[in-house]
């Protein structure tokens, strides 16, 4: 997420990423973009939105590539992990002699919007997303090119668990990229990381729910869709129960 130039982003290092697990078991690992150790002052480091643009950790692109790396956090299986202040944009470098600026919470209150939606999703509150409590994933879309990642989460699979997230690397939007799907009906969008809820930055690209007929395969799936996403946003899809 700290690149700048986005040609140098390795959207297949992302997909390794979102598919490791340890000794099979994708519940063996802690997922995290930042941790008390690699956002240390002591250390010379700083968080993520820092990184993006130092100076800047208030910028638009600082936003949307942080909050891309949560999404990122929250739908790959595993345990998720996120650092104090995450939730509400937090910059700078972490000392446990300095205290957060908690103005920000209030500065930066749909950050946090997003990050107790992705919660949310990941806990299955809605019921529509069990398969992200799931171990099983299949990273099916890599394309290095356009810089879009796309992976199917599920854990006995079915209409309500099986999950399809799909992150768009680049500050590009797509009006209908297609993707492929593991079953056909109607995908509905349960998160749209581009939501100018989050933020008064974000496009508001809008990301409407698909259709996925039979037929159309994609990607190894049995069907395909066209999914419509902002520049870096992530989308997580599911059908109703």
């Amino acid at each position: 997420m700290t690149v700048i130039d986005d040609a140098r982003r390795d959207a297949s290092a992302i997909a390794a990423a979102v598919a490791q697990r340890f000794n099979g078991d994708a519940f063996q690992r802690v997922i995290y973009t930042e941790s008390h150790d690699e956002v240390a002052q002591a250390a010379g480091q700083a968080r993520v939105p820092e990184l993006i643009w130092p100076g800047h950790a208030d910028s638009v692109f600082a936003q949307k590539r942080s909050t891309l790396g949560a999404a990122l956090v929250f739908t790959a299986p595993g345990i998720p992990m996120i650092f104090m202040g995450q939730e509400f944009l937090e910059w700078g470098s972490w000392s446990d002699a300095r205290q957060l600026d908690w103005s920000k919470a209030q500065r930066f209150a749909g950050i946090r919007t997003l990050y107790r939606d992705l919660i949310r999703l990941r806990r299955n509150g809605f019921g529509t997303t069990a398969g992200l409590k799931g171990h099983n994933v299949n990273v099916h879309h890599v394309n290095d090119r356009d810089k879009v990642v796309a992976f199917h989460r599920w854990d006995r699979g079915g209409p309500g668990d099986d999950v399809v997230v799909v992150a768009n690397l680049a500050d590009r939007s797509y009006d209908a990229y297609r993707i492929g799907l593991p079953r056909a009906g109607i995908w509905r969008v349960r998160f749209n990381g581009d939501w100018n809820g989050y933020s008064g930055a974000f496009t508001n690209h809008p990301s409407g729910d698909l259709a996925a007929g039979p037929g159309a395969a994609r990607d190894g799936m049995p069907c395909g869709g066209d999914v419509s996403i902002g520049p870096y946003a992530a989308i997580v899809l599911s059908q109703d129960p």
